[in-house]
């Protein structure tokens, strides 16, 4: 009876100690997030919008080109797309 008590309690220790190193390890991980977002935040956004498109396909570049079209729409008297970007984009959209 003694050794299962004994046991148990050593069963205990490494939960506590398992939680510990849980909880430093959530920590570690919660300050190296708030130093990115700390450097992220005295950047450029427009800086960070060209770095995240460093590695974009061309597909998703051109997307991203009409949601910066369409956050200006306002300031667009006209714009003229030619058909033939227009079917190399649904054909893009359909394959990709």
């Amino acid at each position: 009876m003694e050794a299962k008590i004994a046991l148990e309690q050593k069963n205990k220790e490494l939960v506590d100690l398992a939680a510990q190193n849980a909880q430093k390890e959530a920590d570690a991980r919660a300050y190296a997030i708030s130093a990115v977002m700390k450097a992220f935040s005295a950047t450029d956004p427009q800086a960070l919008q060209y770095l995240a498109g460093a590695g974009m396909s061309p597909e998703q570049l051109i997307a991203l080109s009409f949601t910066e079209i369409a956050k200006n729409a306002q300031k667009i008297g006209e714009l003229n797309l030619s058909p033939d970007l227009l079917r190399e984009l649904m054909k893009k959209g359909k394959n990709g």
